[in-house]
């Protein structure tokens, strides 16, 4: 029988034994964070529905929701389409809606904007400021809609007030680029000649009387 070597003394075998340490093949997968969804705006409400009517916080400018997303896309009672954001608003149901126009008070000289933007002057005449951050809900109106929500608010202060004739009123559009000026004038000459007439001074106004 071959005799058994014990070695009791391993650091003799320094350097004339390698020992080998195995890899483990276990594959490790990857961590994978979970995608997490766009929050939605802080100010949004879940309750929101296409087609509820609404009324600007900062203005008396009403109208009806017409699309969702990161804005509410607001359609206003003249038929122009604004973006508000989150909380700039508030839901009205159609009770308060018959309310208000079942109470609301017809005056002699009303205009459509409010009153923010309107001065009545002692002689019986009207001022309106037609610059866009003096008309409330302004700041909500789009650039590329802008010239067309001034022309609105000039339309509706005209056309409530055509039954005063003599009456004159004043409308404040600065000087600018002149855009405005120019689309009011044009106005007047081409669709309300007959109904009234206009001065011109001071190049940052336009004075009518109605006829």
């Amino acid at each position: 029988m071959a005799r058994k070597t014990i070695i009791s003394d391993f650091s003799a075998l320094k350097g004339k034994v390698t020992f080998s340490e195995k890899t483990s093949s276990a594959k490790v997968s990857p961590k994978v964070t979970p995608a997490t969804a766009t929050p939605k705006p802080k100010d949004s409400n879940d309750s929101l529905k296409i087609g509820q009517s609404v009324v600007l916080m900062d203005s008396n400018l009403r109208g009806k929701i017409v699309g969702l997303g990161k804005t509410v896309r607001i359609e206003l009672e003249d038929g122009l389409v604004i973006e508000s954001a989150y909380g700039e608003f508030a839901v009205t149901d159609k009770a308060e809606i018959a309310s208000l126009k079942e109470t609301k008070v017809k005056a002699k000289k009303t205009i459509a904007a409010s009153k923010q933007t309107t001065h009545t002057n002692p002689d019986g005449s009207l001022t309106i400021d037609l610059h866009i951050e003096a008309i409330p809900g302004g700041r909500n109106i789009p650039k590329g809609q802008q010239l067309q929500f001034q022309m609105e608010i000039f339309r509706k202060v005209i056309r409530e007030n055509l039954s005063h004739k003599g009456m004159k009123i004043t409308f404040i559009h600065g000087i600018g680029d002149g855009i405005l000026k120019a689309a009011i004038r044009k106005e007047l000459d081409e669709v309300l000649a007959l109904r009234c007439s206009y001065s011109v001074g001071d190049p940052a106004v336009t004075v009518v009387t109605i006829r």
